[in-house]
């Protein structure tokens, strides 16, 4: 009988001959794997993807360089698949076939302006080492999967132009490492998350065209790096928070569209920074706060709401 030592010393092999297979795969299998998701799509919407061939020598013979180099919309080293960018291909069809759990090196996953539908399934967070993902323009529906938080080197979100539905769920907000999360023209609905505010590092918060509800969370002041905040165009409720003032690096504010009601804090007049102020469509009352004035900005007024204030948007733009 093998002595306790040996015993946990051939537990211990098994162990790690089990978690290196598991967590690595052939260039021959990354390959067949995005294959077999390209024969799931629509056939006459494949003409971008007529690259996607195997080498004539495909066997574990064959070298890995000959796998994925050529083809379209693919970034590879040794075979390993580091990027897809299939950004307005035509592409018809879901993603219930991605190899997902077949793609251990994937960074970046470019599905943009396509006619992709279904929903965004769970199994995305087997592709642990994404830094950005970019579904805008498509048909996805469904909810986010509120395993994302999984997704830990995540660094760009753009789900934007979907039929996405539901709120936003808490595990969205846990990425240390985001600076860019556009949700805008869904179907999502709910309050803004106060934990909003834990993402320290978003410089680009897009959650335009949807059906929020609720006041604005006076945690987003917690977001010093914003730089465009588009909020425009969903069912918000109550002031603006003067605390907004502490977003100094912000550009582009857009509220717009809402039922904010109140007065424009005069506060707004401490972002130096700002080029764009869209406040139109909404129940504002009172004066144009002078402080506006130090702002480098020009200025559209039409009609609002609210009494006396008739400002629909300020801008650098005419």
């Amino acid at each position: 009988m093998a002595s306790y030592p040996s015993l946990v010393l051939v537990v211990l092999l098994l162990f790690s001959s089990f978690h290196v297979n598991s967590s690595s795969t052939s260039p021959s299998e990354e390959a067949h794997a995005l294959l077999k998701w390209k024969d799931s799509l629509d056939g006459e919407t494949l003409s971008a993807l007529s690259s996607w061939v195997l080498p004539p020598s495909h066997g574990d013979a064959a070298n890995s360089s000959q796998y994925c180099g050529n083809w379209f919309g693919i970034s590879c080293k040794a075979g390993k698949v580091l990027d897809i960018n299939l950004t307005n291909t035509g592409l018809v069809g879901t993603l219930q076939n991605f190899p997902f759990s077949n793609l251990p090196n994937l960074k970046g996953l470019n599905l943009s302006y396509n006619s992709l539908y279904g929903t965004i399934p769970v199994q995305i967070t087997n592709l642990s080492k994404l830094n950005y993902i970019d579904f805008f323009t498509n048909n996805f529906s469904g909810e986010i999967p509120v395993e994302i938080d999984q997704l830990t080197s995540l660094q760009t979100l753009d789900l934007g132009k979907n039929h996405l539905s539901g709120s936003i769920p808490s595990s969205l907000c846990d990425f240390s490492n985001l600076t860019f999360l556009a949700l805008a023209s869904n179907r999502f609905s709910g309050s803004i998350p106060p934990s909003l505010g834990n993402l320290t590092n978003l410089k680009f918060l897009y959650l335009y065209d949807n059906e929020f509800s609720g006041s604005i969370p006076s945690e987003i002041e917690n977001l010093k790096s914003l730089v465009e905040l588009d909020l425009s165009v969903n069912n918000l409720i109550g002031s603006i928070p003067k605390n907004l003032r502490n977003l100094t690096n912000l550009n582009i504010l857009s509220l717009s569209t809402n039922q904010l009601s109140g007065s424009i804090p005069f506060e707004i007049g401490n972002l130096k920074s700002l080029a764009e102020l869209s406040l139109g469509q909404n129940f504002l009352s009172g004066p144009i706060p002078s402080s506006l004035g130090h702002i480098s900005v020009k200025a559209h007024f039409i009609q609002n709401a609210g009494k006396h204030v008739d400002l629909v948007w300020i801008s650098a733009k005419w």
